[in-house]
């Protein structure tokens, strides 16, 4: 034991008891939480739906780099149509990417918004940029009865309203829909195209939000006839490492279990991309637990 111990120290282990060593020499499961053990706690944009195009976001975190790819392609730049959209959603947030003295990146403000804010550094949009080109004059901030957040900005002499907050609620303020030709009328089909789009990035565990804008807006119609720019789909990613050492558990016999309070669709996305749903892997919720026996819970154990 105080052989292994030295060996251990030499890889930057420290072991204040010797007997630890056995107990980890014998360790079957290891159970970890998942939000900031297995997963960076950054929300993260992946998806991004704008002019009847599907775009994927790399890199993950809150570091502003990453690139463009339309429809499963290569990377490319993001259309003109994309950067409105993303300009509108950074105009709309309250949260500041911000570098630490270390180099790293963190965010000042509500996650869900840092994401946001961090997809458009990505496609080049800085916010103190925007904000300085577009003031904010007014806004009608987020409540969970509206589910909506709507601010105002100056720009030509004119008022523009931009919005972000539920799919369903920001469509059913919207009359116009941004397509890649321009503006055109937001016909009922496409309504519904998109309200089923906006469904399938649900079922692939992303949070969606909805974003809108409105030219020659003012504070009392800021939110009627508005211009449907596209959804956005984020979620918190998997650490790089933590599935390095999913896989080396995996290597040594030792069975790795995640534990997180999440919605099981999202747990099971997070989970097969760490590698942990594979041979037999399943999901179990809190309710089923409860209803198992002794016996039930050892089997599935």
């Amino acid at each position: 034991l105080a052989i292994g111990v030295q060996k251990m120290v030499k890889r930057n282990a420290l072991i204040r008891r010797l007997p630890a060593v056995e107990t980890l020499g014998s360790t079957s499961v290891i159970c970890s939480d998942k939000t900031g053990t297995l997963t960076k706690d950054e929300m993260t944009v992946r998806r991004l739906y704008c002019a009847g195009q599907m775009v994927s976001v790399s890199g993950a975190g809150y570091s502003p780099e990453g690139a463009f790819s339309t429809n499963g392609g290569e990377s490319s730049q993001p259309s003109p149509a994309l950067r409105q959209m993303l300009t509108a959603a950074v105009l709309a947030s309250d949260t500041r990417l911000v570098q630490l003295e270390s180099g790293a990146w963190d965010i000042k403000g509500d996650p869900t918004e840092g994401a946001l804010v961090v997809a458009a550094a990505k496609a080049g949009l800085a916010k103190d940029v925007l904000d300085a080109v577009q003031p904010r004059t007014q806004e009608i901030p987020f409540s969970s009865e509206t589910k909506r957040m709507t601010t105002l900005h100056e720009a030509g002499g004119a008022l523009t309203a931009y919005a972000k907050g539920a799919p369903e609620v920001i469509l059913a303020g919207c009359d116009f829909v941004l397509t890649e030709h321009g503006v055109a009328p937001l016909e009922a089909g496409e309504r519904e195209k998109i309200l089923a789009q906006a469904q399938q990035m649900a079922g692939e565990a992303l949070r969606v939000l909805g974003i809108a804008s409105k030219p020659e807006a003012t504070l009392a119609t800021a939110e009627r006839g508005m211009i449907f720019l596209g959804l956005a789909g984020m979620i918190d990613p998997p650490r790089p490492e933590a599935k390095a050492a999913i896989a080396l558990c995996a290597e040594a016999g030792i069975r790795p279990v995640m534990i997180t309070g999440d919605h099981p669709i999202t747990a099971q996305a997070v989970a097969r991309e760490l590698g942990l749903l594979r041979n037999g892997g399943r999901v179990v919720t809190g309710a089923e637990l409860e209803e198992m026996s002794d016996e039930q819970l050892n089997r599935a154990v």
